[in-house]
């Protein structure tokens, strides 16, 4: 289990999907204690309750939030941060949709 992010563009087409596995997500919120420290990691945290969606303004706070957490995650996931803002801070990437999978 882990979570599934949709994106979406200006005219709400979707873009593609990107998934968290849970293996990621494990790294992010089970070992580890800091995203609580971080507001829109916490909007994201409980796979079982994640149904939300992101506006553009909201994806930048989110991916800052990846950004700030990731000296705190095992090195071999720091990677898959760098993946995901990448792919997240295309800026034709109007919305996104996050989901438990």
């Amino acid at each position: 289990m882990g979570l599934d992010i949709v994106m979406y563009g200006k005219s709400n087409e979707k873009l593609g999907l990107k998934e968290i596995d849970y293996f990621f997500y494990e790294a992010l919120f089970i070992k580890n204690e800091n995203w609580r420290s971080y507001s829109y990691l916490r909007k994201i945290s409980d796979y079982y309750l994640t149904d939300i969606m992101f506006n553009r303004e909201e994806i930048n706070h989110l991916l800052n939030d990846f950004r700030n957490i990731r000296m705190f995650i095992p090195i071999e996931y720091q990677s898959s941060i760098d993946k995901l803002v990448d792919l997240l801070s295309d800026i034709n990437i109007n919305e996104i949709h996050i989901a438990g999978d």
